[in-house]
């Protein structure tokens, strides 16, 4: 999922990408169900919990590289972000990214919005965000085909992807997608009233 989205979004923030890199290669072996509420402690790409990632990944082995980047004037909603992004890799994903991290503006990228819709509309998600939180849902592997666990939200005029590409032992991917979505929802603040219209179903052809 959001191959088009990381191909714009990886080009836009080269200039200002931050890496951040973990030696140790012990693994994590945590079940606690990831928090919701703003990041805590250390961040990677400068918006994403280093701890959560290591208890979603399993291991405190991993590189992360991103960044959060500034637009040049305010958005339409008063906030001041141009999008952020951040690719976490591990030796174990075999050329992909572990887990995939992304804020994009609504209508960047029309196919990533209208797949929200979509997936709504079609009944096929496995968790369905309370409409008082935005628009959007998690996802399985045998669901959508994209990653153990997929998550999509629209809130304000923001849209928020995490694909976590490979299920851990003792955790739900699922879960930790829908966790970690609503862990950048918070730490970020962004404007929740939108001022863009919303993605519909494309008319059956």
């Amino acid at each position: 999922m959001h191959r088009a989205t990381w191909r714009v979004l990886a080009a836009a923030l080269a200039a200002s990408s931050v890496a951040a890199g973990c030696s140790d290669s012990s693994k994590v072996d945590d079940r606690r169900p990831l928090p919701t509420n703003s990041a805590a402690g250390e961040l990677v790409c400068r918006f994403v919990s280093k701890e959560s990632l290591s208890i979603a990944l399993g291991s405190a082995d991993f590189n992360a590289e991103g960044d959060k980047r500034d637009a040049h004037r305010k958005n339409p909603d008063g906030s001041t972000l141009a999008a952020a992004t951040c690719e976490v890799t591990t030796g174990e994903a075999k050329g992909k990214n572990a887990i995939s991290v992304s804020v994009q503006p609504l209508g960047l990228i029309g196919e990533d919005d209208a797949q929200v819709a979509e997936v709504l509309a079609s009944g096929r998600a496995d968790f369905v965000f309370p409409a008082a939180e935005g628009m959007g849902f998690g996802a399985s592997e045998q669901t959508l085909h994209l990653g153990a666990g997929v998550c999509d939200l629209i809130v304000g005029d923001w849209h928020y992807g995490v694909t976590i590409q490979n299920a851990v032992a003792g955790r739900n991917a699922v879960d930790d997608a829908v966790a970690l979505t609503r862990q950048v929802v918070a730490t970020l603040r962004l404007p929740k009233v939108g001022t863009k219209p919303r993605p519909t179903v494309s008319p059956s052809k």
